[in-house]
């Protein structure tokens, strides 16, 4: 992922009806599987030949096929044929129509109880004054307490931004240089793993840029540096947070890529190699839980060993 690009895109001409982006579009999302795709249009028809080596795979073929072209909201295509055959081979080995109609949302709504039971216990006030924040607050180192608190406030008000609109937006400035450090890991997981097969050679990316971090909390949690761990944990689960944009952009594909348009798209090719591009938002949401998760553990182990007594005065940052 880089900086977004404002430039109107491939599949933003297909949405306008530009048949040979439709065209496109089909071939790119099958290309990765070395399947040739031959496009027929007609006036509410869309006829879609595939060829490979092996004969494609029918159930992933179609329904990839069925979901690109619903994103593209075509009114006046209602229906396709979609045939795969072996590229030596005279007649299709399968044939399948599809219809291209979305189901209605579905909405429901919780109604306030119409009568609402109050307590009649009451507890005494609570009432905070000015030594009580005082003690409270000697019992910690002042720079690892403001440290851990900034990171917590980050946390607070800056993970409703990892998602796909916020890395497009761009407004969050931390978020985007984070991006730009975690970038230099993401590529150099590529490069790494590049003779470990082709899945491990994708997901190499995502997976070095949270590894690296983990690595460094995991060296610090041996050394017994407490503090410096928590610190490091914070950057492995934003990195899992980053990742999961990316996965939550696993169907549209609209983030830009290192390399253009014509750049495989790591995710895209990882959940539709595992049949799991139906489920791109639960994925992606159980990966932001996961990064809440140990972000939430970092900031508290943090806190637990921000307190003056917790280590020897040695013990640096």
């Amino acid at each position: 992922m880089t900086q977004p690009d404002r430039s109107l895109t491939m599949r933003q001409r297909a949405k306008l009806g530009d048949r040979a982006a439709i065209a496109q579009i089909i071939q790119s999302a099958i290309a990765h599987k070395h399947i040739t795709a031959h496009v027929v249009f007609d006036a509410h028809h869309l006829d879609i030949y595939l060829e490979a080596e092996l004969t494609p795979d029918q159930q992933i073929a179609t329904t990839l096929l069925q979901r690109e072209l619903l994103r593209l909201h075509l009114p006046a295509l209602t229906t396709i044929t979609i045939s795969g055959k072996q590229t030596v081979a005279n007649q299709p080995v399968w044939v399948q129509e599809l219809q291209l109609e979305t189901a209605p949302a579905i909405t429901t709504s919780l109604q306030q109880p119409s009568h609402a039971v109050k307590s009649t216990h009451r507890k005494p006030p609570f009432t905070l004054t000015f030594n009580d924040v005082r003690q409270f607050l000697a019992k910690f180192n002042p720079l690892k307490l403001a440290c851990i608190a900034c990171l917590a406030l980050y946390g607070l008000f800056g993970a409703s931004h990892y998602t796909v609109d916020g890395f497009l937006d761009g407004s969050d400035a931390i978020m985007m240089f984070l991006h730009g450090v975690n970038l230099i890991f993401h590529e150099a997981g590529h490069t790494l793993l590049a003779g470990f097969g082709q899945f491990l050679h994708i997901l190499g990316g995502s997976l070095m840029q949270v590894m690296v971090p983990a690595a460094i909390a995991g060296y610090f949690v041996v050394t017994r540096q407490m503090y410096a761990g928590a610190i490091a944990l914070c950057w492995a689960a934003q990195n899992v947070w980053d990742v999961s944009i990316y996965i939550q952009d696993a169907q549209e594909r609209s983030l830009p890529l290192l390399g253009g348009e014509g750049v495989l798209h790591d995710w895209h090719f990882l959940l539709l190699d595992m049949n799991l591009l139906a489920q791109t938002r639960l994925v992606s949401s159980l990966v932001f839980l996961l990064g809440s998760v140990l972000y939430l553990v970092a900031i508290a182990v943090g806190l637990y060993y921000a307190r003056a007594s917790s280590a020897p005065k040695s013990q640096s940052l």
